[in-house]
């Protein structure tokens, strides 16, 4: 049967996941909690991360060790850097890249990559489920780093470096995570705000609907893999 881990950061985004996990086991390691079940005629490892780099990194890799997933999902709410990118539309990751560590150090250094590729094949699925439910998405490069961004000034300068659609706080450490495991993964995102100077106001209005959307797509999206 094969196996998919899933993450995601935070409780909005992850309790439509864990639902469809209650009919399976729980189990723990350290801190973290798996939530293992069927779905969709697949075994499924679902975990709530936290926020960050670091929570996304050490629950990605406590379920690749566990488990051995033969792919790997993080979804989730993002900012919206680009204009191709408006609330509520879908953004599904072609390639990954922090804005808050130099690209050329990763480059430079172990693992000698700076920018990590999600799974073409599971990109394309995204775009077949949305185009099939009528919902926008792109795919593209998505930025991550420990910073919510809701200062118009900060946003246009994390564009002007990584000329990324959207920014969030874990999918580059999960992208990273699964490149140095060999794991196929996608990072697929709802848009909750601008990350400008209303960031705030519209990420209060549309985080829950935007956790629930992703949520729904993503749980799709293991019924099609």
């Amino acid at each position: 049967m094969v196996t998919i881990g899933i993450i995601c950061a935070m409780d909005s985004e992850f309790d439509l996941i864990k639902q469809a996990c209650s009919h399976g086991k729980t189990e723990t390691s350290g801190r973290f909690t798996f939530y293992v079940a069927e779905y969709g005629g697949k075994r499924v490892v679902a975990s709530l991360c936290g926020v960050g780099k670091v929570n996304a990194a050490a629950c990605t890799q406590a379920i690749i060790s566990g488990y051995r997933p033969d792919y790997f999902l993080n979804s989730g709410v993002a900012g919206a850097l680009s204009g191709r990118l408006h609330i509520l539309d879908i953004v599904v990751a072609d390639e990954l890249v922090y804005h808050d560590l130099e690209e050329r150090l990763l480059e430079n250094y172990f693992p000698r990559c700076g920018r990590f590729k999600a799974d073409k094949r599971l990109q394309a699925l995204v775009q077949e489920i949305c185009a099939g439910q009528q919902i926008p998405c792109i795919t593209g490069r998505i930025t991550s780093g420990d910073q919510f961004v809701t200062d118009s000034a900060v946003k246009d300068r994390i564009f002007s470096a990584t000329s990324a659609d959207a920014i969030e706080m874990e999918g580059c450490a999960v992208g990273h995570v699964c490149y140095l495991n060999e794991v196929p993964f996608a990072i697929v995102r709802c848009i909750s705000d601008g990350a400008d100077d209303q960031g705030d106001m519209d990420y209060d209005t549309f985080v829950g609907h935007a956790a629930k959307r992703c949520a729904k797509l993503t749980l799709a999206l293991i019924e099609r893999i």
